[in-house]
């Protein structure tokens, strides 16, 4: 039948989406090699 059926399964489906991305991007920020404040010059040298 597909996700489309009905409201609430789209809506299951955007909220997963984004729970994924962001957790996504939260274990990115984590294991990248070199963090973004210290890159932009943010933290105190």
């Amino acid at each position: 039948m597909g996700v489309m059926h009905c409201p609430l399964c789209v809506g299951l489906a955007v909220l997963s989406a984004v729970r994924f991305s962001a957790l996504a991007l939260l274990v990115w920020q984590r294991f990248r090699p070199e963090p973004a404040a210290a890159s932009a010059g943010l933290l105190p040298v």
